[in-house]
């Protein structure tokens, strides 16, 4: 019995014996199944991972080639694989669309579109959204935007992660060429944003981009109750016609021709010539636009912002054409009460305020005007005029002189009692001027004085050297005499005659100059007092350095050139180079003392011939 209990026991033990090498026999088997598989996906692994590098290669080297234009690698590159025509190809998702409008390639681009679908056209880049035409619109690639267009007008409804579509991103870059072709295509495509329409005019006429049938064009794509705002860009409306005489020579004519194609600021006239017939047209079309709107009370709405902003540019062809269509206008005041003449005061713009001479007994009104803060128009004439105003004019002093000549040209239509009267703030319109020009009062003589200071040096040095000449005369004297050796050589008399001028001149700079440093530099010595003084010692100064010059050359000529007459030709050339650069840097200066020293700014101008409006018009309307 125990026996085969034992037994039993036996064969149990050898069971469990067996079943345990079973079971150490499948985990062996499953453990190289294990390793059997880990091995194939990391082969998996290594050749995806190498598909991957070769492919960002390829990318890589696409991208080098299509903004190198290299057409032939890009071709053969995109045979070994066709996938990268649709995929993106850079860091920010740029496909071969993308890369190709933005290098400007669009002989490569008109290749990927025949060979892309459609629909991956409409293919946007990762980073901000961008369709391939939002980037033909951000470069201003016109011809690329054509082409995406007509092969997927989708395109142009497309928008990015700003909500932005390819017409808007034009026109935030401000690509004219490429705003309009877009605003074409839209126009075609459906309804164009109005605003945008509007807005895009607006910058083509302030780029100067005036042709009419384009602008006639555009205008029919945009929104004809926002025309209005095209008055207000016409800021600069007046420029110099250059006239030549009706007789002249062959050779004369021949010259004038070289000379005006050859001339930097003579074709600068001729260009502004051209822009100022062509800004004329457009602003009569723009009104012409503008009196088809109907509208109701005494006048045209739509003029009374334009005539406001343009008083304040001082847009006198804008004003005038406004009166002469819609005369009642004038009676327009801005959110401040203030009407034309009065904005015209603010803003010195001196062209709208010379209007106050042809409105006959309206002018009256402004003698006792006052608005809200009791100010009259001579509180106006006594606030700094705005910085862009007051930059036009050279040097803080000058500055200084038109904010005064505006003071005492106002102070004439003021009614006498007004000149004294005080505001609401207890304040005259001297106290006003005076607290308001405190600084550029101590700039203008800063400036008068640096400039004095460097002018009675270069008098200075030119006397000395001038003296110098006379007392030792070229070619010596005669020692029993006393006389020139050369006294009677012409060069010698050309020569006394220019170092003597030029020796008289330069004195009489230097003791101008030392009497401006020498003033007292009070407010009304910058009207006309101190500005005349630095143009008389200004133009002595050129004076006396032309005369040095000549009297130079003809030492020369007269000690070293043996009366050869083709030395002259050098002599002149080589005495003129210190002269023009002279001219060059102080002639400017000395035209806008001249101008505003002794010519007249206010008053009727002869520019009110060529008026169109009627001054019986609007003579009689006489409240605001």
């Amino acid at each position: 019995m125990f026996y085969w209990s034992l037994d039993a026991k036996t064969v149990k033990e050898d069971t469990n014996v067996v079943s345990a090498e079973t079971n150490i026999v499948d985990e062996g088997t499953s453990s190289i199944g294990i390793i059997i598989d880990t091995a194939e996906t990391q082969e998996e692994n290594e050749d995806t991972k190498k598909k991957n590098e070769k492919k960002i290669k390829h990318k890589k080297k696409l991208r080098a080639a299509i903004i190198k234009g290299n057409r032939s690698k890009v071709e053969s590159i995109l045979k070994k694989d066709e996938g990268l025509a649709t995929e993106a190809i850079s860091k920010d998702g740029s496909t071969v669309l993308h890369t190709a409008v933005g290098t400007g390639h669009n002989e490569m681009l008109e290749s990927f579109l025949t060979n892309i679908d459609k629909e991956h056209v409409l293919n946007k880049r990762d980073s901000d959204g961008s369709t391939a035409l939002h980037i033909a619109a951000i470069v201003g690639n016109k011809h690329a935007a054509e082409l995406l267009v007509k092969t997927n007008s989708e395109l142009l409804r497309k928008k990015d992660i700003h909500d932005k579509e390819p017409l808007h991103k034009a026109y935030e870059h401000m690509h004219l060429d490429t705003i309009g072709c877009l605003l074409k295509a839209v126009n075609d495509d459906g309804k164009p944003d109005d605003e945008i329409g509007v807005n895009f005019l607006v910058n083509a006429i302030s780029a100067k981009r005036y042709t009419v049938h384009k602008i006639r064009k555009w205008m029919e794509l945009s929104a004809l109750g926002f025309l209005c705002f095209l008055l207000l860009i016409f800021l600069e409306l007046y420029y110099f016609i250059l006239k030549v005489g009706k007789k002249w020579t062959d050779y004369v004519i021949i010259f004038l021709k070289v000379v005006l194609h050859s001339v930097a600021p003579i074709k600068q006239i001729e260009n502004k010539k051209k822009v100022w017939g062509e800004a004329k047209k457009v602003l009569e079309l723009v009104c012409d636009e503008i009196d088809k709107l109907d509208y109701t009370g005494s006048h045209h709405p739509h003029y009374t912002r334009p005539i406001l902003e343009a008083a304040c540019q001082n847009a006198y062809k804008v004003v005038d054409e406004i009166l002469y269509r819609s005369p009642d206008v004038i009676q327009s005041t801005d959110a401040n009460g203030y009407d034309i003449i009065q904005l015209a005061i603010i803003h010195r713009s001196e062209n709208i305020y010379n209007l106050i001479y042809d409105i006959g007994e309206r002018k009256n009104l402004y003698r006792t005007i006052e608005d809200s803060s009791k100010n009259n128009i001579l509180h106006l004439a006594g606030k700094l005029a705005p910085s862009s105003v007051l930059n036009k004019r050279t040097g803080a002093a000058l500055q200084l002189q038109w904010e005064l000549q505006w003071r005492e040209e106002v102070k004439k239509h003021v009614f006498p009692t007004y000149i004294t009267k005080e505001n609401i703030f207890k304040e005259t319109p001297n106290m006003i001027f005076t607290r308001e020009h405190s600084n550029l009062l101590k700039e203008g003589e800063q400036w008068m004085k640096t400039t004095v200071e460097s002018c009675s040096i270069t008098a200075a040095l030119i006397t000395t050297i001038v003296f110098a000449a006379a007392i030792t005369v070229p070619g010596g004297s005669n020692q029993e005499k006393g006389t020139p050796l050369f006294e009677k050589k012409s060069a010698f008399i050309v020569f006394a005659i220019a170092d003597a001028i030029s020796l008289f001149a330069s004195s009489t700079a230097l003791l101008v100059f030392l009497s401006i440093l020498t003033a007292r530099f009070a407010e009304k010595d910058f009207l006309v007092s101190l500005p005349r003084r630095l143009f008389i010692g200004l133009f002595s100064l050129l004076l006396s350095t032309t005369a040095m010059m000549v009297a130079f050359s003809a030492t020369l000529f007269l000690v070293f050139c043996d009366e050869k007459l083709w030395m002259l030709a050098p002599l002149c050339g080589l005495a003129f180079i210190p002269i023009a650069f002279f001219v060059a840097l102080q002639f400017p200066l000395m035209v806008d003392l001249f101008r505003s020293t002794y010519l007249r700014i206010f008053g009727k101008q002869i520019k009110t011939i060529l008026r169109r409006f009627n001054p019986d018009d609007i003579r009689l309307h006489f409240g605001k």
